[in-house]
């Protein structure tokens, strides 16, 4: 049986927590290769037998990080964050296409990193790529239901298959986020999240009004 599958105490949960920490860090620093579970014991600053009580390798550790990376993306949003006042229904669907937008961006932003090395490593493993098409599958659920909402209330294109939009779309940004923040293009962020909105919206037919201003989406979100 699995180390990392033995019931935990409150501590044993923090201090799994913590390798799983100590791992994104220098795995994000070293790249895969290059890092050890001495390096990963050193950074969580635990003996390196300690590593064994909770992982059985540095493979399984790294799925860990990986899984638990996908998962915190996933959950990146800003539910509190106030909705300005629209007059035009469209313009409002801009905005919160563009906030998606933003809110992904930075979240790959700030894991640039580790979503490198984890981009690098799902082409040699299975298990981590079977993770980051799950990871995918739950971006790409979202926005399917979203293009059906809008479907049906008339704004989107109704002859565009959503399940096909949703893939395409999303990956049109996961693209841009890879190439701008681990290729190291320089793009503004909000800027980009604006004109990946307008892309998004137009190519399901959303009217979506010339001139939308980036100003309406950075005042929301800081």
């Amino acid at each position: 049986m699995s180390h990392a599958a033995a019931p935990l105490t409150a501590r044993g949960q923090r201090t799994r927590a913590q390798l799983v920490a100590a791992a994104a860090s220098v795995f994000a620093r070293k790249g895969y290769g290059e890092t050890s579970v001495n390096d990963i014991a050193d950074a969580a600053a635990v003996a390196h037998g300690t590593f064994y009580r909770y992982f059985d390798s540095k493979e399984q550790i790294f799925r860990e990080v990986a899984s638990d990376l996908q998962h915190r993306m996933i959950a990146a949003r800003f539910d509190d964050e106030p909705t300005p006042e629209f007059s035009d229904p469209n313009e409002e669907m801009v905005w919160r296409i563009a906030r998606a937008n933003l809110v992904f961006l930075r979240s790959y932003r700030d894991n640039a990193d580790l979503i490198a090395v984890i981009e690098q490593a799902v082409l040699f493993s299975d298990e981590l790529r079977e993770i980051r098409r799950l990871a995918r599958a739950a971006f790409v659920d979202r926005a399917q239901r979203a293009i059906e909402r809008m479907q049906a209330r008339g704004i989107a294109y109704n002859d565009v298959d959503p399940h096909y939009a949703a893939h395409a779309l999303g990956a049109m940004v996961d693209r841009f986020a890879y190439v701008t923040f681990v290729l190291g293009d320089a793009f503004e962020i909000e800027e980009a999240a604006r004109t990946l909105g307008l892309l998004w919206a137009r190519a399901l037919g959303i009217d979506a009004p010339e001139g939308f201003p980036i100003q309406r989406l950075s005042d929301a979100l800081t």
